[in-house]
Order: structure tokens, then sequence, then C-alpha cells
């Protein structure tokens, strides 16, 4: 289901918190989640030198930021399934962070690959179990 331009624009201006939330829904309800790829998959770097992996619940969200910071690539989805059973438990081991729903102007949302399982987990377990 797409999303008008109006909820883009909306959600963009969250804050990083309710960023994050709608994330963890969104991706859980629709089972796909979206990078940007081009020859490889961006990636971005915390102030520390952390290489981090960028993601978003929509392609228009990461559409946005592929304009804005990382011109070339293009929104790519991947089953949720991929992301929690083999991406984020080798971005751990990697030292890899996520980057939750980017933003132009913010990026404070960088939670380890770990928690970010884990809350993809719990939300999982409470659609299954409501």
């Amino acid at each position: 289901m797409a999303i008008d331009t109006r909820q883009v624009q909306a959600m963009v201006m969250l804050p990083g918190p309710q960023r994050y939330e709608y994330f963890i829904k969104r991706v859980t309800e629709t089972g796909t989640v979206w990078s940007l790829f081009r020859q490889g998959w961006a990636l971005a770097k915390k102030d520390d030198g952390t290489l981090v992996f960028p993601l978003w619940p929509d392609s228009e969200f990461a559409k946005i930021c592929a304009d804005y910071e990382w011109t070339g690539y293009q929104p790519l989805s991947f089953p949720l399934d991929e992301l929690v059973g083999g991406l984020l438990p080798q971005l751990e081991q990697d030292g890899i962070a996520t980057g939750v729903f980017y933003t132009p102007g913010a990026r404070d949302v960088m939670p380890s690959a770990g928690l970010l399982r884990r809350d993809l987990d719990d939300e999982l377990k409470n659609q299954r179990n409501p």
C-alpha cells in the first residue's frame, strides 16, 4: 500500500522515537523492509566511525534520503524474515549498527542490531497473540 505525500511529510517530521515505533509496526504488518542499493547496500557512519546500515518502512522514505544523501542509490526491498533471521545477526556479529527511518535532517535512531531484532520479535509475537 503506497502512502500519500501528506503522510510522508507528516512521518518525516516526527521525532525519532515515534519514527522508530512506526517502523516496527509497519514492517511487521507488511513483512517488508527497505534500504538503498547501488552495486552494494548504502551505509552511513556514526560520529565514532561505526558503520550503520539504514532501513526504512516504505520505499518513499528511502527515496527521500537517496535523493538527499545517497545519489544514484535506489530503494530496494527485502523480506522481514531475511532481516530478522539473517541480516540482523550478521550485522550484530560485524559490529554494524542499524539506522532506523533516517530522514534528511535526522539520524537519531541507531539501535544495535540485537535491540532492533528483539523489538521486531516482540511486535511479531504481539500481533500473533493480541
